[in-house]
């Protein structure tokens, strides 16, 4: 409908355009306006929306059409539903309604909103639903809640509702103040007058802009161009300047009508767009599954990654036909029908193992693989499925596990009676109970010995203590919670758990494991208890500890023993020097004792060495270690340490990597140091090979801290508590060699030096060794200088 200001000429124009032309200069107008738009039904459906509404709200466009706007923004239906009642009932619009609410793209942070909203009626004037305006107004309305209420605060603001609008005269100069400019930049009203405003631009591209704005002016054209402006905080922003003419009756240049659109947000959003493509690129080329993207209904290729062209013998795809690619391969045939089938129908099309034969060795001999394939339409901006998403995931392995584990399990029915006959063989009592309710299903023959004839069957956990006398070394009985078979009952994997048991045999001392034996092939889950009868090792027990004792006394005397000769032998070594200085058959008796003289050096350096390593090996195991303190950087022995193994580390695969921010002095035994970060080292290489590992040093208050950290096999929590001890172990000696001394020796250096060391670590997870150590020793203060 025309205005009452249009002229006939104006009509004609107007109705000389296409009902296709006025909808799409329409569409144009609404994708392209830097405000938000929208339109929605009589049941407040998402009819139309453009792209600046749909970014505001922080889902894409098609998330919006045909839902309702009480499922989109749920935070802010409520303070509007009214609003749009009342415009659907009265036919009356709601005009610069501030909103204020939580949107999907900043779910914690409220946000607010100006808004309109007209009824929209057909041709017959009915209501057919509701127009939406919106502009976002946080910021504005933060900046209005910082500054004073007053008349001025609010025309600021609406200054900042729009872009940044100045106008300059025909030769470029800012006559009358620009409040948008002063607010957007902060300059002083004196100071953007004239040309003044020219220093609000970012030196970098001021002579630029200058010589083009230069240029502009000369030829009257309108400008357009992107720079830095600063902000009025200090920062700069990047803008869009746009500048026109506007001419006099004479046709000359009156004044040029200046806008600056703040793009700084858009640009880092489409920054974040292409760092987005290029990881998701990166995942599509490095993920384990073969993936190809076949394009156009000739089913050509326009992206493969590399595993998808190991699949094919490393042919180069791009940009080939998969039609005439199958007119060849017999693989590639049943392809073909499947793609015209996902193109045809637009629904994604999943084939579980796929069984194709593949030469994956180049050998001419084609092997059978298994795939699951997935094929997935890919869709254009107007809906059309454009092309379609290959995804292949080689599970051959698998298959054929599985049925290695079908074949297996036709035996296990039959397995049942021969296991309870080797159970029963077994010298250690065993028990299989029901998860949960603890009722014990079976024991074996030892277990019916230990309980004197017969082991009470199908007790539930909470009767144990009318049937079963359990309680601990003192013989105080046990509570229910804590008896084994109830913890393990409950999902608690026991290991080496003490407790007495007294039956109609005796008192009989317990190590109690546990393990959860999953569901299988028809038969449930089950909980087997290991009861291991260590009676009489807990009465050796004593006297095994005498006879360490008494062996570390021993080596203590035998190091000392070993000693004694050392005297009189350099006496007597002495004594042949003064021999062969008199006056005798010089020749021979030179030969006899310098060659005596040094068979003896010789034993008395090897005698030397016994008798220090006996002497190490009685002081690690006692209650003191004698060490010899001086300034030590604890730094520098880690790069030292960390270049003796780089070697070793090398041949296992593992990067060693140093954090040691500078030196960390402190009052220790260098030699034993050297012990402690070697032993945690070569521990750290040894179960992470292949994996990095890393040393860190930091200074704490009054402390020194050493962190060695691998990513290897790890250690279980039931280990941790005893991997310090001598001779504990966390792994099997016929994967790992060693004594399982190396920690225990670690421990004991380290307190020697009033020091703690303690573990973390997860199995399969890698372990993480933490050393700390006081800067100073109990016989040397803190103020203590060394030099």
């Amino acid at each position: 409908m025309l205005g009452h200001g249009a002229s006939l000429t104006d009509r004609e124009a107007i109705e000389g355009i296409t009902a296709d032309q006025a909808r799409l200069f329409l569409e144009t107008m609404v994708a392209s306006a830097p405000i938000g738009l929208a339109f929605v039904d009589l049941d407040f459906r998402y009819i139309h929306i453009n792209d600046a509404l749909a970014a505001m709200n922080g889902l894409p466009r098609e998330a919006h059409l045909g839902r309702k706007i009480r499922d989109i923004l749920p935070g802010i239906w409520p303070y509007v539903e009214a609003h749009y009642q009342k415009v659907v009932q009265s036919g009356e619009p709601v005009l610069n309604l501030e909103v204020s609410g939580l949107t999907p793209l900043e779910p914690n942070t409220e946000r607010s909103f100006l808004v309109n909203y007209y009824p929209v009626r057909d041709g017959a004037g009915c209501i057919q639903g509701v127009g939406i305006t919106v502009i976002e107004s946080t910021e504005r309305k933060r900046a209005h809640q910082a500054l004073r209420a007053s008349e001025q605060r609010y025309r600021s603001l609406v200054e900042a509702m729009t872009h940044t609008v100045w106008t300059t005269t025909g030769r470029g100069e800012l006559r009358e103040a620009s409040p948008r400019w002063l607010a957007f930049t902060g300059q002083t009203h004196a100071a953007h007058l004239g040309l003044g405003w020219l220093d609000a631009i970012h030196p970098g591209d001021r002579t630029g802009f200058m010589t083009r704005w230069a240029t502009t002016l000369e030829t009257r054209n309108p400008y357009q161009g992107e720079l830095r402006l600063r902000f009025h905080d200090g920062t700069y922003r990047d803008v869009v300047i746009r500048s026109v003419p506007v001419f006099d009756d004479t046709g000359a240049v009156r004044e040029w009508v200046s806008t600056a659109e703040d793009i700084t947000e858009r640009k880092r959003t489409e920054a974040e767009v292409e760092a987005q493509r290029a990881r998701l690129y990166d995942v599509v080329m490095n993920v384990p599954a073969s993936i190809a993207i076949i394009s156009t209904p000739e089913l050509r290729f326009t992206l493969i990654n590399p595993l998808y062209r190991q699949y094919s013998r490393n042919t180069d795809l791009m940009g080939q036909s998969l039609r005439e690619l199958a007119k060849h391969n017999p693989n590639a045939a049943g392809a073909v029908a499947t793609l015209e089938q996902v193109y045809a129908s637009g629904k994604p099309v999943f084939l579980p193992e796929l069984r194709q034969w593949l030469d994956m060795r180049g050998t001419g001999v084609p092997e059978e693989r298994f795939f699951n394939v997935a094929y997935q339409p890919l869709r254009d901006a107007d809906g059309r499925v454009d092309s379609v998403l290959s995804f292949s995931l080689d599970i051959t392995e698998q298959v054929l596990a599985r049925r290695k584990m079908e074949e297996l399990a036709t035996h296990l029915g039959h397995q049942q009676q021969w296991l309870e006959s080797v159970l029963d063989l077994n010298p250690v009592a065993i028990l299989l109970m029901e998860p949960g309710t603890g009722r014990v299903l079976f024991a074996n023959q030892a277990a019916h010995r230990m309980a004197g004839g017969h082991f009470p069957l199908d007790v539930p956990a909470d009767g144990y203590g009318s049937v079963y006398r359990l309680t601990d070394d003192a013989g105080v009985l046990l509570p229910l919670e804590a008896i084994p078979g109830v913890r393990a009952a409950r999902g608690e994997a026991l290991h080496q758990e003490p407790v007495v048991w007294h039956t109609l045999t005796g008192r009989h001392s317990l190590l109690v494991d546990s393990r959860l034996l999953p569901a299988m092939h028809g038969h449930p889950a089950t909980v087997a208890l290991a009861l291991q009868d260590v009676t009489r090792l807990k009465q050796t027990e004593a006297q095994l500890q005498e006879s360490v004792r008494l062996r570390d006394e021993f080596l203590t005397v035998a190091s000392h023993e070993l000693k004694t000769p050392l005297t009189p032998l350099q006496i007597k070594l002495q004594g042949l020097a003064r021999e062969a200085r008199t006056d005798v058959s010089m020749a021979h008796l030179r030969d006899r004792v310098l060659s005596t003289a040094e068979s003896a050096s010789l034993q008395v350096r090897k005698l030397a060495a016994l008798i220090n390593d006996l002497l190490d090996v009685t002081q690690l195991a006692g209650e003191t270690l004698s060490l010899r303190r001086e300034s030590v950087d604890l730094s520098a022995v880690i790069r030292e340490v960390a270049e003796q193994f780089r070697s070793q580390a090398a041949q296992a695969g593992s990067e060693l990597r140093l954090e040691t921010p500078g030196p960390v002095k402190g009052w220790w035994d260098r030699h034993r140091l050297e012990q402690v970060v070697r032993g945690l080292l070569s521990n750290a290489i040894k179960y992470g090979p292949g994996r990095p590992v890393v040393l860190k040093v930091e200074q704490l208050p009054g402390a020194a801290r050493l962190v060695v950290r691998d990513e290897g096999i790890g250690i279980a929590p039931e280990n941790l508590s005893r991997i310090f001890d001598k001779f504990g172990r966390a792994v099997s000696t016929r994967n790992y060699g060693g004594l399982g001394l190396g920690l225990f020796i670690t421990r004991r250096i380290v307190e020697a030096h009033q020091g703690t060391l303690r573990a973390e670590s997860q199995q399969g997870q890698g372990a993480t060794f933490t050393v700390e150590l006081p800067l100073t020793s109990p016989e040397r203060p803190p103020y203590a200088t060394t030099h």
